[in-house]
């Protein structure tokens, strides 16, 4: 399984995989770990990390949490993806909405070259029996809708662009 943080604006993934009761797999970035994990009281584990001991203890809130390794104490943010999206620095004015799952594009919401607002639905796309809206990820101009209603998608295409 996989987790995302952000630590000083930066963004790390961290796979987790459970080998043993106790002992897990991490890996972050290229590198890998075995990682033996004890647990004396809630909010406080020991890490074993190739020989090494770490006291790690947990303190959470609705923004952010707090971990401090033995005694040193990092701030690790909870932020959405669209979160993040609105705060990168010189993010491409081009945007591509793609689809995550195979499914049919039940109804075209705007037009080529309308102005959508940010967050405004472009497209109704039935997937699993469900209906979902896709929306603007920015203010812009709709610059292409690649399918029209009753057409299928297959999982990873682009939809529609906004610039």
């Amino acid at each position: 399984m996989n987790h995302f943080f952000w630590l000083e604006s930066k963004e790390y993934r961290v796979g987790l995989r459970e080998v043993a009761k106790g002992e897990f797999e991490v890996t972050v970035g290229d590198a890998r770990y075995r990682v033996l994990v004890e647990s004396p009281c809630p909010g406080e584990l020991l890490l074993n990390i190739d020989g090494r001991i770490y006291n790690v203890i947990v303190n959470s809130n609705t923004i952010s949490q707090f971990v401090y390794i033995n005694g040193r104490q990092f701030r690790f943010e909870k932020r959405s993806a669209l979160k993040v999206l609105k705060e990168e620095k010189g993010r491409p004015r081009r945007r591509d909405v793609k689809i995550s799952m195979p499914g049919r594009v039940v109804d075209v919401l705007a037009s080529q070259g309308d102005t959508v607002r940010e967050g405004q639905p472009v497209l109704v796309v039935e997937a699993m029996k469900m209906q979902n809206e896709l929306k603007s990820p920015q203010a812009g101009r709709v610059s292409r809708i690649c399918f029209k209603p009753g057409e299928y998608v297959d999982a990873g295409a682009v939809l529609f662009t906004v610039e």
